[in-house]
């Protein structure tokens, strides 16, 4: 597969090299939303600094001038797209004024044949946005905010243009790992108007692991207690309470963005078992882990970790069924009724230890158990050995796991292969503080952008998990997650024939004052002239 991506690679470096002299003895070349016939990107199209890339982009001749002063009309079936619109204005110092003669129009049209998230721009004498949905009019919004600059100016000059746009995939995530190290509620605000402002619409949180229990379960204080205290090396350790979380559930929706809970299960529970300890098989102290985790011995299998070796824990389905499966129940239970989301979490992954024996009937049992909740599983790949139904979601993260079985059944994939979307490791090759097992050399932004997802089957979407073992402080994940979850955004939003990535580095070299704006400590790839 990394052979015929590089040849994809080259063959599209190629034609942006002739395109501008095809152009030149061609005319324009108008994209088409399904980008079977079209180029990758018309030279007019280019200078549209949009990411991720639209999938229809229609140049016309001459500009539009938006004064300091403006009207605009919006829908009250729309409110999440209005407060986006009257944010953005606010941001340039532009004041405003509601009537029907109106300088931006935005319109809701359920008959628009564009899905739940896409969006129609036209930039002629004024500016008309239409959408079926609220959802699409938001990323309609954030299409035109890219298009004008960050900070407030005497005036604003448009080009004149029609988009037709909608996603590729209706999956388009980060996760982010508060469990190893806790990342506090502020900037997770932060990252969500970051993703927003590129169309991202899954916050995946990895919220419970060995070193850290992270969210407030009433019925099992404990877990907070005691699972809330630790993380890696002693840095950040924390937890959320339920009304935070329903408050962050609510906020990110404001910006079209689910959250989607993980609680991992039945491994990686070592903070779970240090605070009730009854989850563990009674040998357990006895029993060394398989993998020999030299600091998880004897006495340490009960108590608080605050290492990284991994697969040393399980609950003891096995010998405790009752005990486990009441635990499992009233968590998932108090997690069901705090986030909406149709999908709820629960890792399976990484059971090496006296329970691997166990694990496809934990996997039954725990999907049976979301079923009763009028919930869908979502989990790691290894849990395809479980008999899961059919309408479940498995989270492909080993490059080489043959996910064909499961694919039989009718599963299908979120994409997270860790060579192509694991940000915990490096920006460049050697980067300190990040990880290399999967990808020695690191996870530069173009090797992010290479993932073709068209050459995988039942996908869904995208994600990009961050692990946050060597992530102690909000710079360092935003060294890490910023700018390759841009390419994430265009990977998963942009249809294979509009992507380039000569073309997609420049605009998000000319969006630098966006991210800037938005305070993100990004790393400074050299493809991107930030320096």
């Amino acid at each position: 597969m990394a052979n015929s991506q590089g040849k994809l690679i080259m063959i599209r470096k190629l034609l942006y090299l002739i395109l501008p002299f095809a152009l030149g003895a061609c005319g324009n070349v108008e994209q088409s939303p399904g980008g079977e016939t079209s180029a990758p990107e018309t030279a007019q199209a280019q200078q549209l600094n949009i990411v991720p890339f639209p999938q229809s982009v229609t140049p016309a001749a001459g500009e539009l001038t938006l004064s300091k002063e403006l009207t605009v009309a919006t829908d009250t079936n729309a409110p999440d797209s209005a407060a986006a619109l009257l944010a953005l204005l606010d941001q340039l110092d532009i004041q405003y004024s509601e009537n029907d003669n109106a300088v931006i129009n935005l319109k809701l049209d359920p008959s628009l044949p564009l899905g739940e998230e896409g969006y129609r721009l036209n930039i002629d004498q004024n500016i008309t946005l239409t959408a079926p949905t609220d959802a699409g009019l938001f990323y309609g919004i954030q299409s035109l905010k890219q298009l004008l600059p960050a900070a407030a100016q005497a005036e604003y000059v448009l080009p004149k243009v029609l988009i037709e746009d909608q996603p590729q995939y209706n999956w388009r995530g980060s996760m982010l790992d508060v469990a190893r190290n806790f990342i506090g509620v502020e900037y997770l605000k932060q990252h969500i108007q970051r993703m927003a402002s590129f169309k991202l619409n899954k916050l995946h949180l990895h919220l419970t692991d060995d070193q850290g229990w992270r969210l407030e379960i009433k019925s099992r204080p404990k877990l907070t207690e005691v699972g809330g205290t630790t993380s890696v090396s002693g840095n950040r350790g924390g937890f959320y309470t339920q009304a935070q979380m329903r408050e962050l559930v609510a906020f990110a929706a404001r910006h079209q963005i689910e959250i989607i809970p993980e609680i991992d299960l039945p491994g990686h529970t070592q903070a779970a078992i240090a605070a009730y300890n009854d989850l563990a098989c009674d040998d357990v102290v006895d029993n060394p882990p398989q993998n020999q985790c030299e600091d998880v011995v004897g006495p340490a299998r009960l108590a608080p970790y605050s290492g990284t070796c991994v697969g040393f824990s399980a609950l003891c389905s096995s010998k405790k069924p009752d005990v486990v499966y009441t635990f499992v129940e009233d968590v998932l239970r108090e997690v069901a009724d705090i986030f909406p989301s149709e999908y709820l979490h629960i890792g399976g992954d990484e059971v090496l230890n006296e329970e691997a024996d166990a694990f496809p009937d934990f996997i039954t049992k725990v999907d049976q158990i979301v079923a009763s909740l009028d919930r869908k599983l979502l989990a790691w790949e290894e849990a395809s050995a479980g008999d899961i139904r059919g309408n479940s979601l498995l989270q492909f993260w080993n490059d080489d796991y043959d996910i064909a079985p499961a694919l039989e059944k009718g599963i299908h994939l979120v994409l997270s292969p860790c060579s192509y979307t694991y940000l915990d490791h490096g920006n460049y090759d050697g980067q300190p503080d990040t990880y290399t097992w999967c990808a020695k050399q690191g996870i530069p932004l173009e090797r992010v952008y290479s993932l073709t997802p068209e050459s995988y089957q039942q996908v869904v979407g995208v994600e990009a998990p961050m692990w946050s073992e060597k992530v102690a402080d909000d710079a360092t994940a935003d060294n890490r997650n910023w700018p390759r979850l841009a390419a994430i955004a265009e990977v998963s939003w942009t249809k294979q024939p509009q992507r380039n990535y000569e073309a997609f580095t420049q605009r998000l070299s000319a969006l630098r004052q966006h991210l800037d704006k938005m305070g993100i400590e990004y790393y400074r790839a050299p493809e991107l002239s930030w320096d």
